[in-house]
Protein backbone atom coordinates (compact mmCIF):
# COMPACT_ATOMS: atom_id res chain seq x y z
CA UNK A 1 0.00 0.00 0.00
CA UNK A 2 1.49 3.06 -0.51
CA UNK A 3 0.84 6.21 1.30
CA UNK A 4 -1.70 8.87 0.16
CA UNK A 5 -0.84 12.51 1.79
CA UNK A 6 -3.99 13.69 3.62
CA UNK A 7 -4.48 16.94 5.13
CA UNK A 8 -2.02 19.66 4.89
CA UNK A 9 1.33 19.79 6.70
CA UNK A 10 0.22 16.67 9.35
CA UNK A 11 1.48 13.28 9.23
CA UNK A 12 0.64 11.39 6.42
CA UNK A 13 -1.04 8.40 7.08
CA UNK A 14 -1.87 4.82 4.83
CA UNK A 15 -5.26 4.84 3.69
CA UNK A 16 -6.94 2.37 1.84
CA UNK A 17 -9.77 1.86 -1.07
CA UNK A 18 -12.45 1.38 1.62
CA UNK A 19 -11.36 4.77 3.30
CA UNK A 20 -11.48 6.79 -0.61
CA UNK A 21 -14.81 5.61 -0.69
CA UNK A 22 -16.40 6.26 3.20
CA UNK A 23 -14.78 9.95 1.86
CA UNK A 24 -15.63 10.08 -1.55
CA UNK A 25 -19.35 9.53 -0.41
CA UNK A 26 -19.56 11.28 2.76
CA UNK A 27 -17.56 14.31 0.59
CA UNK A 28 -20.88 13.50 -1.37
CA UNK A 29 -23.11 13.21 0.62
CA UNK A 30 -22.73 14.24 4.79
CA UNK A 31 -25.98 12.26 5.61
CA UNK A 32 -24.81 9.23 4.09
CA UNK A 33 -25.10 6.85 6.89
CA UNK A 34 -23.10 3.78 7.68
CA UNK A 35 -26.04 1.45 6.71
CA UNK A 36 -25.29 2.64 3.39
CA UNK A 37 -21.57 2.99 2.96
CA UNK A 38 -21.92 -1.11 4.16
CA UNK A 39 -24.28 -1.92 1.62
CA UNK A 40 -22.63 0.18 -0.92
CA UNK A 41 -19.04 -1.34 -0.09
CA UNK A 42 -20.38 -4.47 0.68
CA UNK A 43 -19.05 -4.66 3.86
CA UNK A 44 -20.51 -4.20 7.45
CA UNK A 45 -21.47 -1.13 9.32
CA UNK A 46 -18.86 -2.02 12.24
CA UNK A 47 -16.15 -2.60 9.73
CA UNK A 48 -17.28 0.84 8.01
CA UNK A 49 -17.54 2.46 11.59
CA UNK A 50 -14.00 1.43 12.46
CA UNK A 51 -12.80 3.05 9.13
CA UNK A 52 -14.91 6.41 9.81
CA UNK A 53 -13.61 6.39 13.85
CA UNK A 54 -9.96 5.45 12.90
CA UNK A 55 -9.63 8.54 10.07
CA UNK A 56 -11.47 10.68 12.84
CA UNK A 57 -8.93 9.94 15.59
CA UNK A 58 -6.16 10.11 12.82
CA UNK A 59 -7.52 13.73 12.09
CA UNK A 60 -8.30 13.03 8.28
CA UNK A 61 -11.90 13.41 8.92
CA UNK A 62 -11.82 16.78 11.26
CA UNK A 63 -15.42 18.09 11.37
CA UNK A 64 -18.63 17.59 9.36
CA UNK A 65 -19.38 21.07 7.88
CA UNK A 66 -22.28 22.30 6.34
CA UNK A 67 -22.42 24.65 2.85
CA UNK A 68 -23.97 27.71 2.87
CA UNK A 69 -24.70 30.23 0.26
CA UNK A 70 -23.75 34.06 2.31
CA UNK A 71 -25.25 35.67 -0.70
CA UNK A 72 -28.68 34.85 0.49
CA UNK A 73 -28.37 36.27 3.93
CA UNK A 74 -26.88 39.09 2.96
CA UNK A 75 -22.98 38.55 1.99
CA UNK A 76 -23.16 39.84 -1.24
CA UNK A 77 -18.90 40.65 -2.00
CA UNK A 78 -16.48 37.67 -1.78
CA UNK A 79 -12.50 38.26 -2.42
CA UNK A 80 -9.11 36.88 -2.61
CA UNK A 81 -6.87 39.69 -0.54
CA UNK A 82 -3.13 39.33 -1.20
CA UNK A 83 -0.56 41.39 0.75
CA UNK A 84 3.21 41.81 1.61
CA UNK A 85 4.72 43.77 4.14
CA UNK A 86 8.29 45.49 4.79
CA UNK A 87 7.13 46.07 8.70
CA UNK A 88 8.82 44.99 11.96
CA UNK A 89 7.77 42.03 13.88
CA UNK A 90 4.77 44.16 15.83
CA UNK A 91 3.42 45.13 12.60
CA UNK A 92 3.17 40.95 11.62
CA UNK A 93 2.05 39.96 15.21
CA UNK A 94 -0.99 43.14 14.57
CA UNK A 95 -1.79 42.03 11.30
CA UNK A 96 -2.04 38.19 12.09
CA UNK A 97 -4.42 39.59 15.28
CA UNK A 98 -6.80 41.07 12.94
CA UNK A 99 -6.91 38.54 10.56
CA UNK A 100 -7.34 35.96 13.32
CA UNK A 101 -10.12 38.09 14.63
CA UNK A 102 -11.68 39.42 11.68
CA UNK A 103 -14.89 37.44 11.14
CA UNK A 104 -15.23 38.35 8.32
CA UNK A 105 -11.85 36.71 7.10
CA UNK A 106 -12.66 33.49 6.68
CA UNK A 107 -8.93 32.13 5.65
CA UNK A 108 -5.79 33.31 6.33
CA UNK A 109 -2.15 32.24 5.16
CA UNK A 110 1.36 32.76 5.07
CA UNK A 111 2.56 31.95 1.71
CA UNK A 112 5.76 31.40 -0.93
CA UNK A 113 4.78 33.78 -3.45
CA UNK A 114 3.71 36.97 -5.36
CA UNK A 115 1.58 37.57 -1.52
CA UNK A 116 3.40 36.74 2.02
CA UNK A 117 0.14 36.87 3.25
CA UNK A 118 -3.75 35.60 1.32
CA UNK A 119 -6.80 35.84 3.65
CA UNK A 120 -10.16 34.58 1.95
CA UNK A 121 -13.15 37.28 2.69
CA UNK A 122 -16.77 38.15 2.65
CA UNK A 123 -18.71 41.31 3.70
CA UNK A 124 -22.06 42.83 3.04
CA UNK A 125 -20.81 45.32 -0.03
CA UNK A 126 -17.73 46.80 -1.34
CA UNK A 127 -18.10 49.72 0.61
CA UNK A 128 -18.12 47.49 4.18
CA UNK A 129 -15.09 45.73 2.83
CA UNK A 130 -13.31 48.77 1.74
CA UNK A 131 -13.90 50.29 5.34
CA UNK A 132 -14.17 47.40 7.20
CA UNK A 133 -11.38 44.76 6.19
CA UNK A 134 -9.28 47.08 3.32
CA UNK A 135 -8.60 50.25 5.49
CA UNK A 136 -7.60 48.80 8.46
CA UNK A 137 -5.07 46.53 6.53
CA UNK A 138 -3.94 49.24 4.83
CA UNK A 139 -1.75 50.20 7.94
CA UNK A 140 -0.71 46.77 8.45
CA UNK A 141 0.19 45.73 5.35
CA UNK A 142 2.69 46.99 1.89
CA UNK A 143 0.82 46.11 -1.05
CA UNK A 144 -2.27 45.13 -0.57
CA UNK A 145 -4.58 43.61 -3.20
CA UNK A 146 -8.23 42.94 -3.43
CA UNK A 147 -9.63 40.69 -6.06
CA UNK A 148 -13.49 40.91 -6.00
CA UNK A 149 -14.87 37.14 -7.11
CA UNK A 150 -17.45 37.41 -9.60
CA UNK A 151 -18.29 34.06 -11.01
CA UNK A 152 -16.79 30.31 -9.87
CA UNK A 153 -15.42 29.04 -12.98
CA UNK A 154 -15.01 25.71 -10.61
CA UNK A 155 -15.97 24.56 -7.24
CA UNK A 156 -14.23 22.97 -4.98
CA UNK A 157 -14.43 19.07 -6.30
CA UNK A 158 -12.84 16.95 -3.17
CA UNK A 159 -14.41 13.99 -4.88
CA UNK A 160 -13.04 14.25 -7.89
CA UNK A 161 -9.53 14.95 -6.18
CA UNK A 162 -9.89 11.33 -4.19
CA UNK A 163 -11.04 9.49 -7.39
CA UNK A 164 -7.50 11.19 -8.53
CA UNK A 165 -5.68 9.62 -5.59
CA UNK A 166 -8.00 6.06 -6.32
CA UNK A 167 -6.21 6.44 -10.02
CA UNK A 168 -2.61 7.17 -9.00
CA UNK A 169 -2.76 4.61 -6.36
CA UNK A 170 -3.99 1.54 -8.79
CA UNK A 171 -2.43 3.44 -11.97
Amino acid sequence: MRSVKVGGKSKVYDIDDLDIIILEKLLGDAKVTFKELAELTKSDQRTIANHFERMLKLGIIKRVTVEVDWSKIGLMVSAFMGSTTALGAEDVKALFNFMRREPRVLEAYRTLGTHEYFMKVLDRDIATLRSGISGPLESLTADLSTSIIVDPVKEPDFVGLLRYLKKVRHG
